[in-house]
């Protein structure tokens, strides 16, 4: 079997600006439909990979796809996999002179990622496409490339001029909201405000509603302290920041329960609709051990529906074929459904 039988996305062009365009010519399925576009992450990470595993299965219908990344890594991720390219799926060329290798990622390939990512931004600034699944960067890599980048949310809020974003994780079994993101455990309490917590919850119950079709969303919030604070025992936070925030919130008519003790909660079953966790290892932990490769993450208050797996660039597992795609494909799935939804 040769590349060109496994790897077959359609015919090269010569202008890197074709290349990396999006036309209703390089898409198979009618421009009536939405179109999601799938960035590659890190060329060194598991991204190519587990895109390519998750495109091997059958795909969510009424949406168009495509990809963006380089063509060379993926025809050689797809020609070490032996997986053949999808042919309701286009590619979207975005070339660099690197050749790129699993599991030693590097500034240029920082620059890569962020790439990818810009070019379906702009595809989505034209109208050219609805939303973007998001496959892992490895952050340090992007920020060695010279960018001050904290992330794929708090870069596609800057690019969209959006003031607030909120990440909710979602799988069949829960539902994670995060007060903070990728921030140390110090800066955690400093950051978090009653507003914070006011505006993080209405914009997770608006999400809910629109996107999820909760008509009446519950929702619980844990404390920050061991035993929620103990009353304030452990730390005065719960009492000082967080129950004028709840007491906000009740006058809003807004349903939410809490400061539960994180340790307890997640051990019990719960109604809730979504649990409010003031920083990342509080809510993704519990999320993980539940979702079990089937879950991802939502982005909430953006124009376009995005969607990324919850996992990272994995750099050690690059290269080797074991990635599970898992994630991967569940982000695809929940962005096709909130696509659909929304056109």
């Amino acid at each position: 079997m040769t590349k060109r039988q496994v790897f077959d996305p359609g015919p090269r062009t010569q202008d890197s600006r074709k290349r990396s365009s999006l036309s209703p010519e390089s898409c198979v399925l009618s421009p009536q439909q939405p179109c999601l576009l799938i960035t590659a992450g890190d060329p060194c990470g598991i991204g190519p990979e587990v895109i390519l595993k998750a495109l091997s299965r059958p795909l969510p219908s009424g949406v168009r796809w495509s990809v963006i990344g380089d063509r060379a890594v993926f025809e050689r991720t797809a020609h070490r996999l032996r997986i053949r390219w999808p042919s309701r799926v286009s590619f979207l060329d975005c070339p660099h002179t690197n050749k790129f290798q699993p599991g030693r990622t590097s500034a240029a390939a920082g620059q890569a990622a962020l790439d990818y990512l810009n070019t379906a931004i702009r595809h989505c600034r034209q109208g050219l496409a609805q939303g973007i699944v998001t496959a892992p960067v490895t952050k340090w890599a992007v920020q060695q490339a010279g960018h001050r980048f904290q992330g794929h949310t708090e870069h596609l809020a800057a690019a969209f001029k959006t003031k607030s974003v909120v990440m909710m994780f979602v799988s069949q079994r829960l539902r994670i909201v995060l007060l903070t993101r990728h921030i140390a455990l110090r800066q955690v309490a400093a950051q978090v405000r009653p507003s914070t917590i006011v505006e993080t919850i209405r914009m997770a119950a608006h999400g809910l509603r629109t996107q999820f079709g909760v008509r009446h969303p519950r929702l619980a919030i844990c404390g920050l302290n061991p035993h929620g604070g103990e009353q304030g025992a452990f730390g005065d936070e719960e009492r000082r920041i967080l129950a004028p925030a709840l007491r906000t919130l009740q006058r809003q008519r807004l349903h939410v329960d809490g400061p539960f003790a994180a340790d307890g909660f997640f051990a019990q079953p719960s109604t809730c609709d979504a649990v409010v966790c003031w920083y990342h290892d509080q809510g993704l932990i519990p999320f993980k051990m539940a979702a079990r490769d089937r879950g991802c993450q939502v982005t909430l208050g953006l124009p376009i529906v995005r969607t990324s797996p919850d996992h990272g660039s994995a750099l050690d597992l690059a290269g080797r074929g074991t990635a599970n795609p898992g994630s991967m494909r569940y982000a695809m799935h929940t962005a096709a459904l909130l696509v659909r939804h929304a056109h």
